[in-house]
């Protein structure tokens, strides 16, 4: 990994962290904010491949977790195994796909990784989790954040795959990368 991706990853991941603890928590649609920083885990994964969507979950996940009130750990085991299971997702579908489809898997990686969030907690009794919100808070979470998974999508883009180019030669394709 070069130094230049690890700045830009530091950089988005800092970004996005404050806009969803500073922006987003007061930007409520029907009472839910949107899951920035499962959707970075979720495009990380996609761009990045089951490698680095893990460990760029579980970085955004642990910065999550620093500010959240359930157990240390939780948000970054969810959003790293969300990351790379998009990342392996993504090294088995073809290079041309899509946007719509890649935005549809990453609305359902997104509903995954709030459900296995849930899951995890019930697991480790964590109280609070699961209620009578639960489905709106899945339908709406899982919309709200693929509102901005476009967004999440070019700049992860951005981070790994501009360092790919060298010398002005075709840039590498997902499946040739290191």
């Amino acid at each position: 990994m070069s130094f230049l991706r690890t700045v830009k990853e530091v950089l988005v991941l800092i970004v996005l962290l404050i806009l969803q603890l500073e922006l987003f928590a007061s930007i409520r649609l029907f009472g839910v904010m949107p899951e920035i920083m499962l959707g970075a885990a979720v495009a990380a994964g996609w761009h990045g491949g089951p490698t680095d969507g893990a460990v760029i979950g579980f970085l955004s996940g642990f910065l999550v977790d620093l500010y959240l009130a359930s157990p240390m750990g939780l948000s970054a085991l969810t959003y790293a195994l969300i990351g790379y299971l998009i990342g392996m997702i993504s090294e088995l579908i073809a290079e041309d796909v899509e946007r719509i489809v890649r935005t549809v898997i990453s609305l359902v990686g997104i509903v995954l990784g709030l459900v296995t969030f849930v899951l995890f907690g019930e697991l480790i009794a964590e109280p609070n989790l699961y209620n009578k919100n639960f489905g709106k808070i899945l339908v709406v979470g899982g919309l709200y954040t693929g509102l901005f998974i476009p967004v999440l999508h070019f700049l992860m883009e951005w981070v790994f795959h501009q360092s790919s180019y060298r010398n002005n030669q075709i840039p590498m394709n997902r499946m040739q990368r290191n």
